[in-house]
Parts: C-alpha cells; structure tokens; sequence
C-alpha cells in the first residue's frame, strides 16, 4: 500500500470520527435514522465552522475536515433520497431553513442513479472477481488422480436371478478355489 493510500485512509477514518462527533454534539441535525434525515441548509458550513469556533475544544478543526464530513454526509444515498422527496433543509439547531427547488430534486437524482450505476457495477466486478479466485483455487488444487474403477457386480440375468457361482457337479465350489482357501489358512 502506497504512503497516499495510507493517508487517505486515516483522513478518511478522522473525516468519519468528526462526523460522529457531529452527530453527538447536533443529533437534531446529523442522523443516521433514514427517516428523520433532512436536507442541510445552504451555507451551513459557514455556520459550522463559526459554531466550532466558538468551542474551545473544537476550535482548531481544520476546514478541511469540515468540508470532508459534510461531503460524506451530504453524499449519502439516503440524503440524495431526502432531497428528491423535497424535505425540508433545516440549520445547525434542527430548524427549517428553506425549501429543495426543483433543479436540487433533478441533480439529486441524477446523482443517485449515477451512484446506484457505480455501485451495481463495483457488486458485478467483485463478484466476477470471486468467481475467477474459485475456478482458479479449483484448477489449482491437486487432482487425486483417477480412480481404478470398480469391478462390476454380476448381473441378474433375464429372469431376475444372479448367475450360479462356478460350482462343480453337485453344486460344490470347485476344488481350485478349495485350494486357494487352504492355502490362505494353512499360511498362519
């Protein structure tokens, strides 16, 4: 993993920190409840960076991290679907703050379905790409060779019953292989 993708990463596990830290300090505002989500106010972002100033432990959050928080929230799939149903934008305190027009409604879904497109593809390049790691595993894994087949029982013959074993005259088992079981046990 190259060094911008290691940073990247901790900018994006900070970016998601600050963001709950958000929706602890403003629940009313940042929410992770589908339902109770609304579109943000224009501009809020101003107001936000004058509301961490004004907090003496949030005061030295970079603008950066701001931008980076609102953009993850602001591009989730279900605050493009609160924008499309034209909830109302609300401020910092959870107040009304204005209404979605009609290009915001048209943008966002344009950007929803551009963002379902990308996602559909991600699933079908993942999956594809599962799909060659297990034929792969399948070629590779050692065959155990093929097996001797089995010898085959007797057959029934047309009327149903086994064939007679090889027996002599009066139904005896023949005397080689009378032999060849004498031979067997007198060995021990």
């Amino acid at each position: 993993m190259s060094q911008s993708d290691t940073q990247k990463r901790k900018r994006a596990e900070r970016t998601r920190e600050f963001l709950g830290q958000l929706a602890e300090r403003y629940p009313q505002t940042f929410t992770r409840d589908r339902a109770a989500l609304r579109p943000l106010a224009i501009g809020i972002q101003k107001e936000l960076r004058a509301a961490l100033d004004a907090d003496e432990a949030l005061k030295d959050t970079p603008n950066w991290l701001i931008r980076q928080a609102l953009a993850l929230y602001t591009r989730s799939m279900s605050y493009r679907e609160a924008i499309i149903e034209g909830r109302p934008r609300i401020d910092l305190q959870g107040e009304a703050a204005g209404e979605i027009s009609d290009a915001d409604k048209q943008h966002a879904q344009s950007e929803l379905d551009k963002q379902k497109e990308l996602r559909a593809a991600r699933q079908a390049e993942r999956q594809a790409e599962r799909k060659a790691q297990q034929r792969k595993a399948r070629q590779e894994k050692p065959s155990r060779g093929k097996r001797e087949p089995r010898p085959s029982r007797p057959r029934h013959n047309a009327g149903g019953a086994r064939p007679a074993a090889d027996t002599g005259p009066a139904g005896e088992p023949t005397l080689s292989k009378l032999e060849q079981l004498a031979a067997k046990f007198n060995q021990r």
